[in-house]
């Protein structure tokens, strides 16, 4: 039987981890979408926004870049794939990032100060 080290233990971080790591320390610390941004895969709260450089054509509307609203369900199944196609920019909200391992997001916390039925503090 093997005995077990601290380096069986820990597992080096996934390079998707070290990317969004670095991302959400430069990302706007505020939402840059409205309740009335919708996922483009389901009805859900747009969670995140990628934003990606389109080849004009003759027929289109002119347009260069293109945007990509997700819920955090899809975003997450979809974040190696969209970051796989270099998008020129994206943000995404921090919480959703919660279950990927190694991500630095910090919980949100539930608690109320107060009393719980108003935000009055004693």
């Amino acid at each position: 039987m093997h005995s077990m080290t601290t380096d069986t233990l820990t597992k080096p971080l996934t390079r998707l981890a070290v990317e969004l790591n670095t991302h959400l320390e430069t990302q706007a610390p505020e939402r840059t979408l409205s309740l009335l941004d919708r996922c483009d895969r389901c009805s859900q709260l747009a969670q995140s926004s990628f934003v990606f450089k389109i080849e004009a054509c003759a027929e289109g509307s002119g347009r260069t870049e293109t945007d990509v609203l997700l819920c955090g369900h899809h975003a997450r199944i979809h974040l190696p794939a969209l970051l796989a196609k270099t998008p020129v920019s994206y943000w995404i909200e921090p919480q959703e990032l919660l279950s990927i391992r190694g991500v630095k997001v910090q919980a949100a916390s539930d608690a109320k100060a107060g009393d719980g039925l108003t935000d009055a503090s004693r």
